[in-house]
């Protein structure tokens, strides 16, 4: 079976436990990007290789986008498409370049 963008939030959204707030998808959401930081900054500051402590990390982060997206009425395809078209965007019209 492949994992799809639309696959991997069905299966997501079965691991929401009952009662979860957006507040608390919020607050998750931050600190497993706080999480991601921490191994980052033992990379940094101890020289450790923290690749795969920081990929497990991403991987929370991409289920609470992934939650918090449906949430909001959107999907993951909805923020990738979203993603490209700004950055796009952005090397189209760069911001600050002088266009005399």
């Amino acid at each position: 079976m492949k994992m799809t963008p639309e696959l991997y939030t069905k299966l997501a959204l079965q691991f929401v436990e009952k009662g979860t707030t957006k507040e608390t998808l919020y607050t998750g959401f931050a600190s497993e990007c706080g999480e991601v930081m921490k191994e980052r900054m033992k990379e940094v500051r101890k020289g450790e290789q923290k690749t795969v402590e920081i990929a497990d990390e991403l991987s929370d982060v991409l289920w609470y986008v992934a939650v918090i997206a449906h949430k909001l009425g959107y999907t993951l395809e909805n923020f990738m498409e979203h993603s490209i078209s700004k950055l796009e965007d952005r090397l189209l019209n760069p911001k600050g370049k002088n266009h005399d």
